[in-house]
């Protein structure tokens, strides 16, 4: 796997006149000298199946000056699957005020859709590449959020993002408001710069407000003889939308672009005024004067009608005892607590720390050690006051009786090595195994492909262990581990190929998950390096080890259904072997199972009616007759209100890219697209799903799953817009094949 921020599933060829300039370049110098390939921050639109994990790399910048944006360009690579920017099918632009902004909606408040724009000037191809949209977007004058978001489908082109730059104020975020990624509250930091590049120019310079003191159109302080004669000098003049004339000074607030006789009586009345703007002058600690002029200030003068009510200093006080003073800004800045306004370093009294634990490798601790002296011996302190006696520096290292991965620490090499435990990221597909209540002692790396990359440019690799368990049975399973690295653990789902749970650890840590299985899956224990961490640990660093040890037991009796009857509170094995379907933390007193499917005998509309055929092993997707925005050419199919739809759904490899695709079907609806109330069921042999797509914005808003065998009904209020619905397997099970006899499903909309 690439060095990614997140996760497991694991000069601009701009338009002729557009620009003025440059509102943010990160991107630097068109041979990519100044990108930072250690790490790529995922940016993507997944198809709709993946909605949940959809992502946007998202960096700032000041637009005080109230520009408007003219084209964004950002440099795009990928991993996970990713081969191609060919396969991209599109990106989209957004501007955001505040990081909760793009949580809540990945559109923003200024946001446009297009096509993928290759910048022909750029050289720098072993970085990625630079994707540029062209628009005319009017921003706020706030500091500003932006982002490219490319879309893409994971399936068949893995994972997208936005490549890290070595310019910029080492600050970047990630939104994902689907919730997939299970980042708090949606959104996440990230000591990072984004290789992204915003072009601009001035609005309409008559759109902006006139300054405080409209009449000293000179702007030199006084309300003189010198303001009249500007204003008569200019008299008659009107704005052409690229400048104010000069003598535009009424009416409040912006003018009227044009200069008259209001604008001369408005600086006669004003005559002798005088407009040079006075605020307070601040000394720190040392005091404040007020109703000073910004050139008499020998401080810091605080901006036109401040006072000392505005000036903050105080003690600023640091986790190892220090004190500095500043302004409360400051002291947040460098990761202090600020005292009080007033209060100086020898008043504030910043408590001083004491020593405490410090781990040294995998067990080893040393007592009375402080902070500073802990992280010069190369430790992880343990805290104020720990002791070595009463702490297990949390992960100890591989027990003695642990299994051996068996598995050599990854090394550079000039192809991809052929991993005995890689899983999905192993060409081919390899796994290890784990048995429940065994520990497993391994190695975790980075790596670097030599020359492995499309203009044959050296590649980063993260290495991920794979350990298949049996599952057959279901149960209580735990996973606990830690080690020498910030590291995940959990366990993955390789039918829908999704986490089921997992934790992240962080150096010499441990931790731990519980989560209850149903019988009859297909699963495995996955660990890897923190989706956040950013790291690049080669196998010479010494810093590899880890361990992780599976705990299963038999799970509790819980409600069974089967044929759309809760027939008693059963174990998974027991349900299974019903050909049931086991509810975690559910009892038949009080669950109501879902309606069983039983085929598809009276549909008014057929799939075949549309020329549509179920999707085999090697079929092009670009032939689907409704395979919607997930083609290269959007197609669709029209669906009527009463109609009951049987379809066929299938999980193939597709001929083309080789990449496994699940069989999307995309139906639009004048009466939906008019909005209304409506009911709507899906069912099939296999596990199904509904979606309501926003096309406009490429998001999913609304949906419904069915389980294998059982149909599931919803009802919708949707508003007026440009909607698909679209119905899907929600699983990437590769039995589901035309040939398997469970392709059918029936859809109502009602």
């Amino acid at each position: 796997m690439h060095t990614t921020t997140t996760a497991l599933l694991g000069a601009v060829a701009l338009a002729t006149g557009a620009q003025a300039g440059s509102l943010m370049d990160q991107v630097g110098a068109n041979d990519g000298t100044d990108i930072d390939t250690s790490n790529i921050l995922a940016s993507q639109y997944f198809e709709a199946a993946y909605s949940i994990y959809s992502i946007a790399a998202i960096d700032d910048f000041d637009n005080s000056g109230g520009m408007s944006a003219t084209s964004v360009a950002a440099v795009v690579s990928g991993w996970n699957g990713y081969t191609t920017i060919d396969m991209v099918s599109g990106v989209q632009v957004n501007f955001y005020v505040a990081i909760e902004d793009a949580a809540a909606n990945l559109v923003g408040y200024a946001s446009a859709d297009g096509s993928v724009n290759l910048d022909a000037n750029w050289t720098g191809q072993a970085y990625g590449d630079l994707v540029y949209l062209d628009g005319n977007w009017a921003l706020t004058t706030d500091t500003q959020m932006v982002t490219l978001i490319p879309v893409n489908e994971f399936a068949a082109n893995g994972q997208t993002g936005i490549t890290t730059s070595f310019i910029g104020d080492a600050s970047a975020w990630q939104a994902n408001p689907g919730g997939g990624f299970g980042m708090p509250s949606n959104w996440q930091a990230a000591t990072s710069n984004l290789s992204i590049r915003v072009m601009g120019g001035v609005g309409d310079p008559c759109d902006q407000p006139l300054g405080p003191c409209p009449a000293d159109v000179t702007g030199d302080g006084p309300v003189d003889v010198n303001d009249i004669l500007a204003v008569i000098g200019s008299y008659g003049d009107i704005g052409d939308g690229t400048y104010r004339p000069i003598g535009d000074c009424d009416p409040a607030p912006n003018g009227n672009c044009a200069v008259t006789v209001d604008d001369l009586l408005l600086v006669i009345g004003a005559f002798g005024a005088d407009c040079t703007p006075m605020g307070a002058c601040c000394f720190g600690l040392a005091g404040c004067d007020e109703n000073v002029a910004e050139g008499d200030c020998s401080g810091d003068w605080l901006g036109d009608g401040s006072t000392c009510n505005d000036c903050h200093a105080g003690a600023c006080c640091y986790s190892d005892g220090t004190c500095t003073e500043g302004t409360p800004d400051e002291c947040a800045a460098a990761g202090g607590t600020y005292s009080g306004d007033g209060i100086d370093c020898v008043a504030a009294a910043c408590p001083q720390p004491s020593p405490g634990a410090c781990c040294i490798g995998f067990a080893d601790c040393i007592d009375d050690l402080m902070e500073i002296d802990c992280d010069a011996f190369g430790g992880t302190f343990q805290g104020s006051g720990t002791d070595c006696a009463t702490n297990s520096c949390g992960w100890g290292g591989c027990p003695a009786d642990a299994t051996d991965e068996g598995v050599p620490c990854q090394e550079d090499s000039n192809g991809l090595p052929n991993d005995p435990n890689g899983g999905l990221n192993n060409n081919p597909v390899q796994y290890g195994a784990i048995a429940t209540d065994e520990t497993i002692c391994g190695l975790m790396s980075t790596f670097t492909c030599i020359g492995c990359g499309d203009a044959g440019e050296d590649l980063t690799y993260r290495d991920t262990d794979w350990y298949l368990f049996d599952a057959s049975a279901g149960g209580v399973f735990t996973v606990k581990g830690g080690g020498e690295s910030n590291l995940v653990f959990g366990i993955v789902d390789l039918d829908s190929v999704a986490f089921v749970d997992y934790f992240i650890t962080e150096p010499y840590q441990e931790g731990e998950v519980t989560m209850t299985l149903p019988a009859g899956g297909n699963y495995c224990v996955w660990v890897g390096f923190d989706f956040n961490s950013g790291l690049t640990i080669p196998c010479s660093s010494g810093n590899n080890d880890y361990s992780v040890t599976l705990l299963g037991e038999a799970a509790p009796a819980a409600a069974c259904c089967v044929a759309g009857s809760c027939v008693g509170d059963l174990s998974p094995a027991d349900c299974d072997a019903l050909g049931g379907t086991y509810v975690t933390g559910e009892s038949c007193a009080t669950y109501a199972c879902p309606t069983n499917y039983e085929g598809c005998t009276d549909g008014t509309v057929s799939e075949s009616d549309f020329a549509c055929v179920c999707f085999v092993d090697g079929d092009d997707a670009e032939t689907d007759c409704n395979g919607g925005t997930n083609m290269l050419s959007p197609t669709f199919t029209p669906v009527s209100v009463g109609d009951i739809i049987c379809g066929e759904l299938s999980v193939y490899v597709e001929g083309p890219t080789g990449g496994t695709y699940r069989d999307l079907d995309w139906w639009t609806s004048t009466e939906v697209n008019a909005g209304g109330t409506f009911d709507l069921s899906i069912g099939s042999q296999m596990g199904t799903v509904i979606l309501l797509v926003n096309l406009d914005a490429g998001t999913v808003d609304n949906d419904v799953a069915a389980l294998p065998g059982t149909i599931a009904s919803a009802t919708w209020t949707i508003g007026g817009g440009n909607w698909s619905v679209v119905t899907a397997p929600s699983e990437w099970n590769t039995a589901w094949t035309c040939a398997s006899g469970m392709s059918e499903y029936r859809f109502t909309l009602e």
